[in-house]
């Protein structure tokens, strides 16, 4: 008995026992407090989704005429925190909701979203996200901790740049860049409406790309300029669609391409100049082609026939306005090219082209009886695009665009070496298509336009500051 007692064998092993029960409760107590981490992960990507989504639909709501706005910011932002598992309780009917309608004892959930005038000292406009879960504790009530809310708070600003409406709108395609263009559209900005991966689109890096670019969808190719992009917006809403359903009227839902829509082609231009539409002419510039070094004034009392007590010379493009050369083609007109129609212009034309500012109205006779309910539409715009071709500006082409562009159905590219010029200090073009590509060494510049500007739309840009 006396050797079992005086027997150490086995006493390392006892301490060692004893030593580790507090031990395995701390081990025990970070593997709560892990979870609790995990929770605390999960609760932030539902703020942030829940502040982001909000603010976008904010950002509908203060400007309408950008895009169809269904619901509040808290109802979307709600919905978007229900997308990623955050709910009131019995708040678990949103559209995508993956919330379980039945959480466990203890356990409840909380989703509140405002709105704020001031974030960090600063005023504008934020929608602010706060998310939180409570629940109960297990090794924690040993040190008195019941229960522990686990929470994130995420704040998304909206920037109305209304000063700044987009220069530049691709209404389905991407926004591309290729090559080493120089984008200089600081004094506007640029957006594509679609919502693809590569709705912005750069292959190569040589660029340079001063002012604000958005999309509706996401951004491929260079990181770098990826990162200063505002991605995944409200759409921009085309301001034009009215002109479709008129043009339509006028050329029939599937008119012969190229078409004509009705207007004569016999006994117009023969000469290599553009001839203006009048009630008594309706003319058709059909397959143009404008070479050498003439000088085309295409603004009332100018050269190429329209009156000088027109308010407004429209000039419609049938086939294809071929433009070689060194032409000079500038006033303040009109251009409608129709279905089929297309323009090919690779010489070193200068073509300074100005909208009307003056608003037509609906009883203005200088249009077809189709396009008169929609004249007031065509204020400042310079070019309406209804053909599906694709429309290439290319070679050393200096274009001058005072006014708007609109080619809805159209992939708009420059090639080369064109020069566009937005503005001229007193107003600023607006170029609206299917796509828009700027490759080569193509230069957009808007340092011209002023800080308001006669263009429709403007953006608000969301984006997360907390």
């Amino acid at each position: 008995m006396r050797n079992v007692l005086r027997c150490r064998r086995g006493s390392v092993a006892f301490a060692t026992v004893v030593a580790m029960i507090p031990l395995i409760g701390f081990l025990a107590l970070g593997g709560e407090a892990g979870s609790w981490y995990v929770t605390q992960q999960r609760a932030q990507n539902a703020a942030d989704a829940a502040a982001y989504s909000g603010a976008l639909q904010q950002a509908c709501v203060n400007n309408p005429s950008t895009c169809t706005a269904t619901g509040t910011a808290d109802s979307r932002g709600k919905q978007s925190a229900a997308q990623n598992a955050f709910c009131n309780s019995g708040d678990t009917s949103y559209t995508g909701s993956i919330c379980s309608t039945s959480l466990p004892t203890g356990v409840s959930q909380n989703v509140q979203i405002a709105s704020l005038a001031t974030w960090g000292g600063t005023a504008g406009t934020y929608i602010q996200a706060s998310v939180s879960q409570t629940q109960p504790t297990y090794l924690a009530q040993l040190l008195g901790v019941s229960s522990v809310t686990i929470g994130a708070i995420a704040v998304a600003k909206i920037n109305n740049v209304a000063p700044n409406p987009p220069c530049v709108l691709a209404l389905s395609g991407s926004l591309s860049f290729q090559g080493s263009p120089n984008i200089n559209a600081q004094n506007c900005g640029m957006f594509s409406d679609s919502q693809a991966n590569n709705a912005i689109d750069f292959t190569g890096g040589g660029m340079t790309l001063n002012g604000p670019l958005s999309a509706a969808g996401g951004c491929s190719g260079s990181t770098t300029f990826c990162n200063k992009a505002f991605l995944y917006q409200q759409p921009v809403q085309n301001p034009y669609t009215a002109l479709n359903s008129a043009l339509t009227t006028m050329c029939g839902a599937n008119p012969t391409l190229p078409a004509t829509c009705g207007l004569q082609t016999a006994g117009c231009s023969s000469t290599g100049m553009l001839v203006p539409y009048t009630a008594a002419a309706p003319c058709t510039n059909n397959n143009l082609h404008i070479t050498g070094s003439t000088n085309e004034n295409l603004s009332p009392g100018g050269n190429t026939g329209c009156s000088a007590t027109a308010t407004v010379c429209l000039y419609f493009i049938s086939g294809t306005l071929k433009i070689t050369g060194t032409p000079t083609i500038s006033g303040t007109a009109i251009f409608i090219l129709l279905p089929g129609a297309t323009i090919d212009n690779k010489g070193n034309a200068v073509i300074t082209i100005a909208g009307p500012t003056a608003l037509p109205t609906s009883t203005n006779t200088a249009f077809p009886a189709a396009l008169q309910s929609s004249a007031s539409l065509f204020q400042y715009m310079s070019m309406y695009d209804a053909s599906a071709t694709a429309v290439q500006f290319g070679g050393n082409s200096n274009i001058n665009l005072t006014g708007t562009i609109y080619a809805p159905n159209a992939a708009v590219t420059f090639q080369g070496n064109p020069t566009i010029n937005m503005g001229n200090g007193t107003s600023c073009g607006q170029l609206i298509a299917a796509s828009v590509a700027f490759n080569g060494n193509a230069t957009l510049d808007s340092s011209g336009c002023p800080g308001q500007v006669q263009v429709k739309s403007p953006p608000q840009y969301v984006q997360l500051v907390q």
